[in-house]
């Protein structure tokens, strides 16, 4: 009976210590980085992300991505480069926007592997708005 009982103990700690494992990896290095990264042009997060999404990059720039490319490069960022390629976009909540009445505020990373490759702060409201990290 002690063996049986020692033995469903093992098995109950390596699956606690997989599941840390796996919860670390998944959210630990890339979110430190991204919240890290959000850190640098001011913007306070939640410390987790609240979506996260795969999303795939056109092979070309279109209307729509060459304004979004154009917001990118007003703090040194540039998608052109991974055209084409599969990367992960993360959400955050914005805690600090300076308009306090502003509800929604969100922050979206897009990482392509372990490099942020661009970002912006926008609103969920309908008539909101987006603007880059730096907040113009």
């Amino acid at each position: 009976m002690k063996s049986w009982i020692l033995y469903a103990a093992a098995v109950t700690a390596v699956i606690v210590v997989a599941a840390i494992y796996t919860a670390f990896a998944d959210s630990g290095g890339q979110n430190v980085r991204n919240i890290e990264f959000l850190a640098s042009y001011g913007w306070e997060t939640g410390g987790r992300y609240i979506e996260k999404e795969k999303v795939t990059l056109p092979d070309t720039l279109d209307d729509v991505y060459d304004n979004y490319n154009r917001l990118q490069k007003k703090v040194g960022l540039d998608i052109k480069p991974y055209l084409g390629k599969e990367c992960v976009r993360y959400t955050y909540e914005v805690k600090n926007y300076p308009d306090k009445s502003e509800k929604g505020v969100r922050a979206n990373l897009l990482c392509c592997g372990e490099t942020i490759i661009a970002g912006d702060i926008m609103t969920t409201r309908l008539d909101g708005f987006m603007v880059s990290l730096s907040g113009t």
